[in-house]
C-alpha cells in the first residue's frame, strides 16, 4: 500500500463505522418516536431515492472536476450537517421531516462521493495492483460494517442519539482530514469545455460503444439483484427454524459478513486467479450453485441450519470475488476521463436492483416454498454465469 491509498482506506474506515452507527440509531429513533415501520421505510427510502436519481448524471461532475475535492467536499458537507443535527437533538427540535431532510442531504452527497472513489483508485495505485487495491478497499469496508454493526446497538443504548450523530459527524470530518492529504496522479482530471448535457450524452455513447462494459454492467445489476434477494430470504429461512429465529438470522448475517471479509482479505494478498472476466462469471456461477444445493439439505434441524450458514458464508466469498472482478474490469476498460460516469451508472444500476429484488422476492415468498424458490433462483443465477462464461471463452478462442 502506498501512502495515498493508506489515507483513502483510513478515511473510509472512519466514515463507514460512523455510518453504521447512524443507520442503527436512525431506525430505533423513528420506531420509538412514531411507532410506525412505514415511516421508518420512508426514512430509509429518503436515503436511497436521491442517490439513484442523481446517479444518472453525477458521474459527469466526477469527470469534470477534481475527484479529490469532490470526496473531501462531500465528507465535509456530511460532517457539518450532522453536527447541526446534533444541536437540534440537544434542543429537542428534532422531528421526522428534519430527519428525512438529513437523509436526502446524505444521499445526494453519496451520489457524488461513491463513484469518485473507484474512479480515483487507478490514479493512486498502479495498473497491476488494481485488483488487490479493490480487495483491500472492500476488506476495509467489510471490517467497518461488521464492527459497526456489532458495536452500533450497544452505542445507541449506552450513549444516546445525540452522541451517535456527533460520532458520525466526526467520522466524516476525520475522513475528510485523511483524504485532504491524498496526492492524485495525474493531479487533476483532463477537464472539458463541453456543456454538462453534452458530457452526460458522451458518457452514455462511450458506454454503449463498449460491449464489454455493457456486459459487465449487466452483471453488476444481476449481482446486486441477488444480494437484495438474499436479504429477503435470510429472515424467512431463519423463521423456519422454530427454536430461535432472530438468533438464527444473526448467525446467517454474521456468516455472510464473515465470508465477504475473509475473501476480501485473501484477494488483498493474492490475485483473482485466471482472467478477470473468468473470475467474474465463475463467481456468479458459484453463487447460484451454492443456493441450488441447499434444496438437498435434510429436514429443518441443526444439519439444515449449519448447511445454510455455510451457504451464506461461501456465498459472501463468491459475491466479493465477483465485486472485486467487476470493479477492476471497469477500471481497466474505461478511460480515466469517463470513469466517473461509468461508475456512477454502475452504482445507480446496482443500488436500484436491490430494492427491486426485495419487492419481487418478497411477493413470491408469500406464495412459494422458500427452499424451492431459493434453489430455483440459484439455478437461474448459475445459468447466467455459465452462459456468459461460455460466450467469453468462445470470444477469446
Amino acid at each position: 500500500m502506498n501512502k495515498n491509498f493508506k489515507l483513502l482506506l483510513a478515511g473510509q474506515m472512519a466514515s463507514q463505522v460512523g455510518d453504521k452507527f447512524h443507520m442503527i440509531a436512525l431506525a430505533f429513533w423513528v420506531l420509538e418516536t412514531t411507532g410506525s415501520s412505514g415511516k421508518m421505510g420512508m426514512v430509509l427510502a429518503a436515503f436511497l431515492v436521491p442517490s439513484l436519481v442523481l446517479g444518472f448524471f453525477s458521474g459527469s461532475f466526477v469527470d469534470r472536476y477534481s475527484r479529490k475535492k469532490i470526496i473531501v467536499g462531500t465528507d465535509l458537507v456530511r460532517g457539518l450537517v450532522l453536527m447541526g443535527f446534533v444541536w437540534l437533538f440537544m434542543a429537542n427540535e428534532m422531528n421526522l421531516g428534519l430527519i428525512i431532510g438529513l437523509q436526502v442531504i446524505l444521499s445526494a452527497s453519496a451520489a457524488f462521493f461513491d463513484p469518485s472513489i473507484p474512479a480515483m483508485i487507478p490514479q493512486i495505485v498502479g495498473k497491476d495492483s488494481l485488483a488487490r487495491a479493490n480487495a483491500m478497499h472492500q476488506a476495509a469496508n467489510s471490517a467497518a460494517l461488521i464492527g459497526g454493526a456489532a458495536l452500533g446497538g450497544m452505542a445507541v443504548a449506552g450513549l444516546g442519539y445525540e452522541w451517535i450523530f456527533f460520532l458520525n459527524g466526526m467520522s466524516f470530518l476525520i475522513s475528510a482530514g485523511f483524504e485532504s492529504f491524498i496526492k492524485i496522479y495525474p493531479g487533476r482530471n483532463p477537464g472539458t469545455k463541453n456543456s454538462l448535457g453534452s458530457d452526460i450524452k458522451a458518457g452514455y455513447l462511450y458506454l454503449l460503444g463498449s460491449p464489454s462494459l455493457v456486459v459487465i454492467l449487466f452483471m453488476v445489476m444481476v449481482i446486486h439483484f441477488f444480494v437484495g434477494a438474499i436479504e429477503v430470504f435470510m429472515p424467512v429461512i431463519a423463521d423456519h427454524f422454530l427454536d430461535n429465529g432472530p438468533k438464527t438470522l444473526g448467525f446467517f448475517q454474521a456468516a455472510l459478513g464473515s465470508g465477504t471479509l475473509v475473501m476480501s482479505l485473501l484477494l488483498s494478498r493474492s490475485s483473482l486467479g485466471g482472467t478477470k472476466k473468468t473470475a467474474l462469471f465463475s463467481s456468479v456461477m458459484a453463487m447460484g450453485c451454492l443456493q441450488a444445493v441447499t434444496f438437498f439439505l435434510p429436514g429443518s434441524g441443526s444439519v439444515q441450519k449449519i448447511g445454510f450458514i455455510l451457504c451464506f458464508f461461501f456465498w459472501g466469498c463468491a459475491m466479493i470475488r465477483a465485486a472485486v472482478s467487476f470493479k477492476t474490469l471497469i477500471q481497466a476498460l474505461t478511460k480515466n476521463e469517463y470513469a466517473g460516469r461509468v461508475f456512477a451508472l454502475a452504482a445507480t444500476i446496482g443500488n436500484g436492483s436491490i430494492p427491486a429484488a426485495m419487492i419481487f422476492f418478497g411477493l413470491l415468498l408469500d406464495k412459494s416454498d422458500f427452499q424451492k424458490l431459493f434453489s430455483l433462483s440459484g439455478l437461474i443465477l448459475a445459468g447466467l454465469g455459465l452462459t456468459f462464461l461460455i460466450l467469453f471463452k468462445k470470444e477469446n478462442k
